[in-house]
């Protein structure tokens, strides 16, 4: 194992940043994917605070102590409803993890309507 990361995420601080500054804050942190997943929702805080949570349990993953530049939007994950969801790194997410020698992501995700929850794990 590289890497392992967790995050846990109180879904109401979603919510707030969503109600304060919109589509900017989606657009900023989510890819149009996981935005058209979570918005598919009755209430689409919980799926977004559980992909925030992922983005935060990778960077911890990846051991960064510094800003080198990172995005949000160069942690992503995939998948359909109740199928396998997988990490997708790009642009400086991706090279570093190249950089660490990554070959596999493995994520576990899950909501409650208060929290959010995700598990990162980087193996060679």
């Amino acid at each position: 194992m590289l890497g392992l990361g967790t995050d846990l995420v109180e879904n109401h601080r979603i919510r707030e940043a969503m109600d304060k500054f919109g589509d900017r804050f989606l657009k900023r942190v989510f890819s149009d994917e996981e935005i058209q997943y979570s918005l598919s929702h009755q209430d689409p805080v919980p799926y977004l605070a559980a992909r925030f949570a992922v983005k935060e349990a990778a960077i911890k993953a990846l051991n960064l102590t510094e800003q080198v530049g990172l995005s949000y939007q160069d942690v992503q994950v995939a998948g359909k409803v109740f199928g396998k969801k997988k990490l997708v790194l790009s642009r400086k997410a991706r090279e570093l993890a190249d950089a660490m020698g990554v070959q596999q992501f493995h994520i576990s995700l899950t909501h409650t309507d208060g929290m959010s929850m995700a598990v990162v794990i980087l193996e060679n």
